[in-house]
């Protein structure tokens, strides 16, 4: 598949979420509210900051949570580093999405009212790559006006490049760049706005 092709599937995804499972999904992700970024470490000490500029996802009113990153929106703030993130790393004509599954406490959910916070730990199935692993994280969950959702991580959670057969791609990385290293592991935030 090209990754103009995982573009495309990416957006009717999205579009899929919002329209087709209007039904099911109490809360869509709102994509101009909502962020995913990580940080990578190279050279022993050298930090850098990257996101992801298209992200999908729902809620349901039972507490299935669905979310859909599109692995070819990421930025770097370098295009040339961009794109041999999309090529070398994440392999984005083969695996052009990444998406996360997770089921919350719907109790609490239909609890959570304007300006209400609630800490909860949340297990997540993560597929990366064609790789399938569970995770957990220590998210934040606050009601919005409108009956929406902020939620967001408490702590970064680590994501380790051998969790998901992505070594070769750092070191592919590394010597393209002329580096000594790149740390192997990343630490993810979000900060995702739900609307009703």
């Amino acid at each position: 598949m090209r990754w103009i092709d995982g573009v495309w599937l990416f957006f009717a995804l999205v579009l899929g979420m919002g329209v087709s499972t209007g039904a099911i999904a109490d809360w869509r992700l709102d994509n101009t509210q909502s962020s995913v970024n990580y940080s990578t470490v190279k050279n022993g000490s050298v930090i850098e900051y990257n996101q992801f500029r298209n992200i999908g996802g729902s809620i349901t009113k039972a507490g299935e949570v669905s979310v859909t990153i599109d692995l070819t929106s990421v930025d770097t703030r370098i295009p040339i580093r961009d794109e041999r993130m999309k090529k070398e790393l994440f392999v984005t004509e083969k695996y052009p999405l990444t998406t996360l599954s997770a089921n919350v406490d719907p109790v609490m959910l239909s609890n959570m009212t304007a300006g209400k916070t609630q800490a909860i730990e949340v297990v997540f199935s993560l597929e990366l790559h064609g790789m399938k692993q569970e995770l957990k994280a220590q998210m934040q969950v606050t009601g919005l006006e409108n009956g929406g959702l902020l939620v967001s991580t408490i702590w970064p959670v680590n994501i380790g490049a051998e969790q998901f057969g992505l070594e070769k791609g750092v070191e592919a990385l590394r010597e393209i760049a002329k580096l000594n290293s790149i740390l192997l592991s990343v630490p993810v935030n979000v900060n995702m706005v739900f609307v009703k």
